[in-house]
C-alpha cells in the first residue's frame, strides 16, 4: 500500500536529503551568486537511499512534493524575496522502471514524473515567458501582482486598494512590462529513437516546455532524456472538447552520455561478449548471422560485417577530422535480394535508418525547414533520415530512382559528415555521423556483359567516388548456383511453415523436427539482441596501426598505383583510407586494442576484390577512372584521337562514315568510335549539322 505523507513530513525529507554535503555547497554558491545558478540539481538515487517510499511517493506527487522543495531551499537562501523569484529544484537520474516510452504514455502518467528518451526532432527559439505580471491600476495606482500561467495572459479582476473606492467599478489596469518578472522558454519536439522501433512501426512523438536556466542547450538531432511532469492541455478548437492534448513540462533534461547508452549492456551479456571475442570462428560466425536467408553474397556480407563495426574517428593537430564510417554501395539486377539486405541491417545495426530512394526527398533525408507552432510561426529546423541515424547505419534503398538534387544532397553528408541547411532565412550545420549502405540498380534494368559498367551505371562520378566498396551483384543461370539457391530458398519457406505450428503438432508423412534439424543452417548463429549489444560495446574501442598492417596496406596499395599504364589512374587516396577503415573495423570485431596483420589482410582483400569487379581492365590491371570519373583513360585517348580527326578533316563537317573510316586506321572499332562520338556530343563539345555531319563546336 502507497504510503502518504503529510506537508509537514515532506519538508523534513527534503531538509535531510539537502543535509548532505554536496547540496550544502550547492545551495551557498546559489545564495552567493544569484541569480546566475537558478537551479539545485538534485541526484534521484540520493531521495532514494534517505528514504524509498518518498522517493516512490515524489514519482506520484511531483507538484506538491517540489513545491515544498522549492520552499525549503528558499527558506536556506536569504536573498531571494521578490514576487517571481525562484530557485529550481531540479530532479534528474530517474530509475529505468520511471522512463516511459512515448508511445507509451497513458492517462495514468498525468500529473506524475515520468522520464522520456528520444531524438530531439524540432527545436524553437528561446524566448521569454511572463511568469509574475505587475498590473497598475488606472485611478488609484494601486499594484498588484498576478502569477501567469499557461500562453494567455491573466489580468486583476478588481483593484485590491480597499481605501481608493475603486474595487466594486470597472477599472482599467495598466501592466508594467519592465517590472514584471520573465523566464525563458522554449519548445521541443521529441519522438522515439528509431532503434526502439520494429516492423516499420510509425515513431510517436511529444512535446516538451523547457524553461528558465535549462533553455536552449538542445539542438535539433540530439539524443535526449527529458524529466518531467506530464500535462494535459485542453484542445484549442472552438467547442469545447473532452479530448485533450498531452505535453511534458520538463524539469530536467540529461544528454545522451555514451554512443550506445539506449543498449542495455549487463555483466552477464560483457562477459558473453568477452567470450564470443576470443572464438577463433567469430568472423564468420558473425557473416553466418547476417541475413542467413539470403543464400551466398559472402564476399558483401564481409564487407557489410566491417561496416557494422566501422573505423574509428579521428581528429588531428590542425583540428582535421577523419571520419571512420564506411559507405557501401550495392549495384545489382532485379531479384539479387538487395533491399532485403538494406531492410535486416537496418534492424541488426545499433542506430538503423531505412529510407528509400523514391520516395526520400532531399529535405528528408538532410533536414526540413517547418513553421513551429509556439507564437509566431516562426521557421525551424526538424531533422531528417541521416541526421536520425547519427552515429548509425542509414540504409538507402534505389538511390538510382532520387532526383539530381535530392542526390546532391547526399555528397557533403558522406564526405565531411555534416549537412549544411541554408532555407528559409536559416543557416545551421546539423551532425550526421553516420555509415551508409547504398542499393541501386542498373540503368537499363539489368547488366549487360558486353557493356562497360560505368555506362551502365546512373549514379554521378562524384558521388561514386565517395563510396569505399562498391559491389556489382549479377544475376546469371548457372546450374549448380541456381540448385544452391532453390533449395535455401524452399527450406527457409519449410522451415517457416514448421515454426508456426505449435510445439506439439503431428502431421502425417511430416517429419516436423528433421525439417527443424535439417534447415538449421538458416539460423543465425549469434541472435540479433546479443549482435546488437557486441557492436555497442566494440565501438569504446580504439585499435592502433601496428608495424606489420602498416606495410601490408603500403605495400598492397603502391604496387596497384605502380601497375598504372599510360595516364590511367589505377587507385585513389579514397581508396587507401578505405583501406584503413577495413581494417581497423576487423580490429574491433575481435575487441583488439591493435591492427595486426590479419586485419590487414582482411582489408587488402576486400578492396581488391572489389577493385577487380568494377575497374578491372582487359590487361589485367585496375582503372579506377571508370567508376571515378566515368570515363576510363582509355576513353580519354579516343577522345583525343577523335577531336584530332575532327580538326583536321571536319571543315565545314565530316560524315559518320568518313569518321569510321580515320578511327580504323588508328585502331578504334566501330563501336568505340560511335560511343565515343556520343560522349562528346552529349559533353556539347560536338554538333551534329542538319546535312547529318559532324564538327567541332
Amino acid at each position: 500500500m502507497a504510503v502518504n505523507f503529510q506537508d509537514n513530513e515532506i519538508e523534513l525529507a527534503w531538509s535531510e536529503v539537502f543535509s548532505k554535503d554536496e547540496y550544502r555547497i550547492a545551495i551557498a554558491e546559489i545564495a552567493n551568486k544569484y541569480p546566475q545558478p537558478k537551479s539545485l540539481h538534485v541526484d534521484y538515487a540520493d531521495i532514494n537511499a534517505y528514504n524509498v517510499d518518498f522517493a516512490m511517493f515524489i514519482l506520484d506527487h511531483p507538484d506538491r512534493c517540489l513545491d515544498l522543495a522549492r520552499k525549503t531551499v528558499l527558506s536556506l537562501v536569504p536573498n531571494v524575496n521578490r514576487p517571481g523569484d525562484v530557485i529550481n529544484v531540479r530532479i534528474h537520474n530517474l530509475p529505468r522502471d520511471a522512463t516511459v516510452e512515448i508511445r507509451n504514455l497513458r492517462s495514468e502518467h498525468l500529473l506524475k514524473l515520468v522520464a522520456v528518451e528520444g531524438l530531439a526532432r524540432k527545436v524553437t527559439t528561446v524566448k521569454p515567458r511572463m511568469t509574475h505580471a505587475l498590473f497598475r491600476c488606472a485611478r488609484c495606482g494601486a499594484e498588484m501582482w498576478v502569477p501567469q500561467t499557461g500562453m494567455l495572459l491573466r489580468e486583476p479582476t478588481m483593484c485590491s486598494n480597499l481605501e481608493g473606492g475603486c474595487n466594486k467599478q470597472a477599472v482599467r489596469f495598466i501592466l508594467d512590462q519592465n517590472a514584471s518578472v520573465y523566464t525563458d522558454t522554449q519548445k521541443i519536439e521529441i519522438q522515439e529513437s528509431p532503434e526502439g522501433l520494429r516492423g516499420g512501426a510509425q515513431p510517436e512523438r511529444i512535446s516538451g516546455y523547457v524553461e528558465d536556466d535549462i533553455a536552449g542547450q538542445v539542438t535539433a538531432g540530439n539524443r535526449i532524456t527529458l524529466i518531467g511532469i506530464l500535462r494535459a492541455v485542453e484542445k484549442s478548437d472552438r467547442d469545447k472538447s473532452t479530448v485533450f492534448d498531452t505535453f511534458l513540462d520538463v524539469l530536467s533534461v540529461e544528454f545522451e552520455q555514451h554512443e550506445y547508452d539506449e543498449i542495455q549492456i549487463t555483466e552477464e551479456d560483457e562477459q558473453r561478449i568477452k567470450e564470443m571475442s576470443e572464438d577463433p570462428q567469430l568472423f564468420d560466425n558473425i557473416v553466418k548471422s547476417i541475413s542467413p536467408t539470403i543464400n551466398g553474397l559472402d564476399e558483401v556480407k564481409r564487407a557489410i560485417a566491417l561496416q557494422l563495426f566501422g573505423g574509428s574517428h579521428k581528429t588531428l593537430d590542425d583540428g582535421t577530422v577523419i571520419r571512420g564510417d564506411m559507405h557501401i554501395l550495392l549495384m545489382g539486377d532485379p531479384g539479387v535480394a538487395k533491399s532485403q539486405l538494406l531492410r535486416y541491417m537496418s534492424m541488426l545495426a545499433p542506430r538503423g535508418i531505412y529510407a528509400s530512394g523514391k520516395s526520400a526527398s532531399a529535405a528528408g533525408l538532410t533536414a526540413a525547414a517547418v513553421r513551429d507552432d509556439f507564437g509566431d510561426g516562426r521557421w525551424t529546423l526538424e531533422a531528417g533520415a541521416l541526421v536520425l541515424a547519427d552515429k548509425g547505419l542509414a540504409c538507402i534503398d534505389e538511390l538510382d530512382k532520387m532526383t539530381e538534387q535530392d542526390r546532391s544532397s547526399l555528397h557533403e553528408a558522406m564526405e565531411s559528415q555534416k549537412i549544411s541547411v541554408a532555407k528559409a532565412g536559416i543557416t545551421a550545420t546539423l551532425q550526421c555521423r553516420c555509415s551508409m549502405l547504398a542499393a541501386a540498380n542498373p540503368k537499363y534494368g539489368r547488366f549487360d556483359e558486353d557493356t562497360p559498367i560505368y555506362d551502365q551505371i546512373n549514379l554521378p562520378p562524384a558521388l561514386m567516388s565517395r563510396f569505399d566498396l562498391i559491389f556489382v551483384l549479377t544475376d546469371h543461370p548457372d546450374k549448380k548456383r541456381d540448385t544452391q539457391i532453390t533449395e535455401h530458398i524452399l527450406s527457409a519457406h519449410q522451415r517457416g511453415q514448421a515454426r508456426m505450428l505449435p510445439e506439439d503438432a503431428d502431421i502425417d508423412g511430416v517429419d516436423i523436427r528433421a525439417i527443424m534439424e535439417r534447415t538449421n543452417d538458416i539460423k543465425p548463429v549469434y541472435d540479433v539482441e546479443i549482435l546488437r549489444k557486441y557492436v555497442a560495446y566494440s565501438k569504446r574501442m580504439v585499435p592502433i596501426m601496428t608495424d606489420e598492417a602498416y606495410q601490408i596496406i603500403e605495400k598492397s596499395y603502391l604496387s596497384i598505383r605502380a601497375s598504372a599504364q599510360g595516364n590511367s589512374v589505377p587507385i585513389t587516396a579514397r581508396q587507401l583510407e578505405a583501406f584503413v577503415r577495413l581494417s581497423e573495423a576487423s580490429a574491433k570485431m575481435r575487441l583488439s586494442d591493435k591492427v595486426t596483420e590479419l586485419d590487414a589482410n582482411r582489408a587488402v582483400d576486400l578492396v581488391e576484390f572489389y577493385l577487380k569487379k568494377i575497374a578491372g581492365s582487359s590487361d589485367g590491371g585496375f582503372d579506377i577512372d571508370k567508376v571515378m570519373s566515368g570515363i576510363s583513360s582509355k576513353s580519354r585517348d579516343k577522345i583525343k584521337v577523335l577531336k584530332r580527326i575532327l580538326e583536321e578533316f571536319g571543315e565545314p563537317g565530316i560524315t559518320l562514315e568518313e569518321i569510321i573510316v580515320h578511327c580504323s586506321t588508328e585502331g578504334i572499332s566501330e563501336d568505340e568510335a560511335k560511343s565515343t562520338l556520343n560522349t562528346l556530343c552529349n559533353n556539347a563539345e560536338v554538333i551534329k549539322t542538319p546535312k547529318g555531319e559532324y564538327m567541332l563546336v
